[in-house]
This record gives C-alpha cells, structure tokens and sequence, in this order.
C-alpha cells in the first residue's frame, strides 16, 4: 500500500510539471520554448509508459489486460501525432494524412475501454467470450472510411483544392462521417460506464463512486477547455488531448484499484495454501510467496535451477523458470521413476543371451536387406546414367582445356550432367512415395533449361509446375525432352518448355529442324516462321 501511495504521488508529481512545463511554451522566447515543449513531451511518455509497466506487473495475464495495454499504446501514438502534426511536418499531403490518423486513438481508445468492461462484466471466462471483438472491427471500417477521405469527402468536406489541403480551420466543413465518429465515442464511453456501474453498484459502492468521480473531473474539464480556454486562447496547464489521455487512463486506474478486474494481490493467501512445493522469488532470488511446502533451497541452487535442472538430491529435482518481475521454482519427487528404473535394469539382466542373439540377427538381416535394396536402386541408376557419363568423358577426352571449342564442349557437358542428376533423383523414387501431384517434372524440366544457358540458349520452363503423371510417364517425359533438346543443341536459339494436359511442350527457336530422333513416347513436330512446335504426349495423360 505504502508503494502505491508513492508511486501515485510521484505521477501526479510529474503530471504537475507537464501542466507547467506546457505553460512555459508561449514564453515567445524560442529556445525556452522549444526546450519546454521537449520536456513537456517526454514527461507525458513517461507516465504512459510508466503506468504500463505497472499494469502489466498488477495484473493477470487477461483480454483485460491486453485491451488496458493497447489504449496506452494508443495513447502514446496520439500524443505523438499530434507533436508531428502541428509541430514538425510540413509537406501537405503528410501532414493531410497525419490529421486523419490523429483519429485512430479518438475511436480505438474508447472501443477498447467498452471491450475492457464486456471482459469486466462477464469474465474471462463467461459465455460470449471473444465477441466483443465485433466492436473493434467496426471501429476500423470507421477508420478506413476516415483514411479515404480524399475520395469521398464525408469528413471533411473541403473548400479549397486537394493539392493544398491539410485541414486548416477554415478550409472545409464537417460531413456525415466527422458527427458518425464523434458518435461512436459518445455511444461506446457511456454503454462502457453503463456496463460498469450496472457490474458494481450492488457489490463496490466505494469503487463506483471513485469512478463516477473520475468521470466527473474528466468531463468537466474537458467542457472548459472547450468552452473557456480555446475560445479565449487563453493559457492553460493541459489542452484537450492530454485531458483525453489522462483522463482514460484515471479510468483505467479506476477500475485495477477498485478490482474490477483480477489484480495480483487478492491471490498471496491461494498461493501460500496451495498444496505444492512452490517458491516465487525477486530478481535477487529473496523468497516473496512460498507454500506450506516448502523448497528447501539455497540462494546458489535457485540460481542455477533459474538456468536448468538441479537435483537436490537423488529423487528430488529442482526447476525453474523466468517470470516477471522474478523467478518461480517447484520440486519434482522421481524416487517412483527411478524405482522403476532399477526394476527395468533387473528385469533386462534376466533376459536370455539366446533372445540377444537372435535380437542381433535380425538386425544383422534386416540391414543386409537394407544394403541389397540399396544396391539394386545404385544399379538402376548407374545403368540408367552410363550412356551419358560416357558420352560426358568422351566428350571431355577428345577437347583440349587450350582449344577454342572447349568453352562450348564444356557447356554440353553441362547440359548432359543436368540430366544425370536429375534422372538420378528420379530414379531414387518409386510410386509410392512420389505425392500427387508433384513438381518432380517440372524442376527436372527447369534444371535442364537452366543449363542449356551454358550454351548461350536462352532457355526457361514455364508455366503450371504441377503435375499428376506417374511414375513411369515422368521418366519417358524427360526421357523424351533430353533426347530433343540433344538433337536441337547445334542449331538451338531459344527454347521454352511447359506442361501440359497430355505431356511437354517445346517452342524452339532454331537454324533449321534436324531429323527427329526416336523417343520413348510420340513427338508431334510443327514449324512456324523459323519456330518449331514439338509435343511430347505421355500415355494415361496426368497433366493438371
């Protein structure tokens, strides 16, 4: 209690040098001024942050609690806008923007103070729970609709061209969405003090009264700053939006005081009844809350347990984990777990060097089968590859590095190796594990093209990269392509290929069509100005 007294007279100390610090600002001397309003800014972030600090340590961790959070968040971004607004932007699209996300607070605020008394009402968990976020998606169609105000000008309605307009007063006039918010803020405080008072005023007279007070103070001077001080320009201590603020921000504080919403300290006499071994520390490891189990611990043990693990002794371990603002430890007895550790380890000495042979030969087996299953894949595969590995050496034997041609036996090569590690990975499948669909084809497809660059072939694969082709079809597909785009290479320009309903598609640009070669599926060849058309039909089709 006594903490509490002294932080509430510390903020209300501060927010009395704010008030002044903001008189000091029309001393029409620049650099006091500046130097005061600098202050006066920094004073009002502070607090704000201040109290959220002391509402995430007062409360439990509830919607409550997040909504409380997000109003001073938001309360921090509307001073802030307001501080660029008026006193650094100046470029007038910006500053046009800026005063209609000066907005974003005056409805979010007041719709997360009517979601935090819904949470109050009802409970965290009573029924209806998350429908109250219906509200905050209202709130941001009315804030959307805001933000577009330069296409439909029902906010402000200006008089002068958009070029040079930034809401100067004077310059428009109200529309129907300016009254609609400022109705949404009127219609969302008073259902939210409604809701409270009808939540409390059988159960927390004292709380009620508090608050009504705090409303009181906050309406009124909010109508004399309205009414007295900006007609009259006169100086004041605080203008309209730190009353706002602060004056939210009281009914917040409101509410935790007076528990309206769980606050920490109603659960001291549950933990300290609670029938396990728990310990909650500071961040200097002294005991705060403790159960009537005790954890007999030392400073040391906690913190290391803070880090992982500890054993106090054989059976009892040590745990922890970091909370705010401190550490909490609980024991864990394992004298039953490793007393069935030590029955196992008995129960395994009994067992028979006959049932450990026959263990070790069906490994033994099942390895083997594993090997030879290996190998007959490696044998596929290296079958499969070896007419091209011995066109690659061949080809790498017969150029020398010095000679001119070797630059584009090299790129050939490259070419020829694609497919090998292509083909490989695909031989590496069976039909079982290839998914429907897939983009095994596809990236084969796509390797290739990228290879063929090598050859200075401006090559791509393009289009739907899925398809649902079995096995069997895939490998005659790329079969196929390879064996094409080998008999194209020397008059090859540029080449695309896709997939397509039935199988591939190639439109290559080249010299002249070489003899078609035989492939493993049927090649339709059509040829237009220079271009040639080639489809490679799978049998079954699968294409998507």
């Amino acid at each position: 209690m006594k903490k509490q007294m002294r932080s509430t007279r510390l903020f209300f100390g501060f927010l009395l040098l704010g008030g002044i610090t903001n008189m000091l600002t029309r001393t029409h001397i620049s650099i006091l001024d500046t130097f005061m309003f600098s202050a006066n800014f920094m004073i009002y972030i502070g607090l704000l942050i201040f109290w959220m600090q002391a509402v995430r340590e007062r409360l439990l961790p509830t919607k409550a609690r997040g909504y409380i959070l997000a109003s001073a968040i938001l309360m921090i971004f509307y001073l802030l806008v307001r501080v660029l607004r008026f006193r650094i932007l100046t470029e007038v699209v910006i500053r046009r923007y800026a005063d209609y996300a000066y907005n974003i607070p005056m409805i979010l605020v007041p719709t997360l103070f009517l979601m935090t008394c819904i949470r109050i009402s009802r409970g965290e968990e009573g029924e209806g729970k998350g429908k109250e976020r219906l509200l905050l998606f209202s709130a941001c169609t009315l804030l959307l609709l805001i933000m577009m105000n330069d296409l439909h000008q029902l906010f402000y309605h200006r008089l002068i061209p958009l070029s040079e307009f930034h809401s100067i007063v004077g310059t428009y006039t109200y529309g129907p969405l300016f009254y609609l918010m400022y109705g949404w803020i009127v219609i969302t405080m008073m259902t939210g003090f409604v809701i409270l008072i009808r939540k409390t005023y059988r159960q927390n007279i004292r709380g009620l009264l508090w608050f009504a007070g705090v409303a009181f103070i906050w309406a009124g001077l909010s109508l004399l700053n309205r009414l007295v001080f900006t007609p009259l320009d006169l100086v004041r201590m605080y203008h309209f939006p730190e009353i706002q603020v602060f004056g939210m921000l009281g009914s917040f504080e409101v509410c935790i005081r007076n528990r309206f919403i769980p606050y920490n300290e109603n659960y001291i006499s549950f933990f300290s009844n609670l029938g396990l071994p728990v310990l909650i520390t500071d961040e200097d490891f002294t005991t705060v809350y403790e159960t009537n189990l005790p954890v007999a611990a030392g400073s040391g043990q906690l913190s290391a347990a803070a880090r992982g693990p500890v054993y106090l002794n054989e059976d009892t371990k040590l745990l922890g984990m970091k909370i705010h603002p401190g550490y909490a430890f609980w024991t864990e007895d394992e004298s039953g777990l490793h007393q069935e550790s030590r029955r196992l380890a008995s129960a395994n000495e009994l067992l028979s060097e006959e049932n450990d042979l026959i263990a070790l030969e069906n490994e033994l087996k099942a390895k083997k089968a594993h090997l030879d299953a290996q190998n007959q894949v490696y044998d596929r595969i290296a079958a499969a590859l070896y007419p091209k590995q011995k066109e690659i050496e061949s080809l790498l034997k017969s150029t020398s590095p010095e000679s001119e041609n070797f630059p584009s036996v090299l790129a050939v090569c490259c070419v020829l190796n694609a497919y090998c590690k292509r083909k490989s990975n695909l031989m590496l499948l069976s039909e079982e594990s290839l998914p429907q669909p897939n983009r095994e084809l596809f990236l084969a497809l796509q390797e290739s093209a990228r290879f063929l660059k090598c050859c200075g072939i401006d090559a791509a694969a393009t289009g739907e990269e899925y398809s649902g082709f079995p096995l069997d079809s895939v490998h005659a597909l790329y079969d196929s392509f390879e064996t094409l785009i080998e008999a194209f290479l020397p008059y090859m320009r540029r080449m695309t290929v896709s997939l397509s309903k039935g199988g591939v598609r190639l439109a290559v640009e080249a010299a002249r069509s070489p003899a078609l070669p035989a492939t493993a599926l049927p090649v339709e060849l059509r040829e237009s100005d220079g271009c040639f058309f080639l489809t490679v039909r799978a049998e079954g089709g699968g294409g998507r």
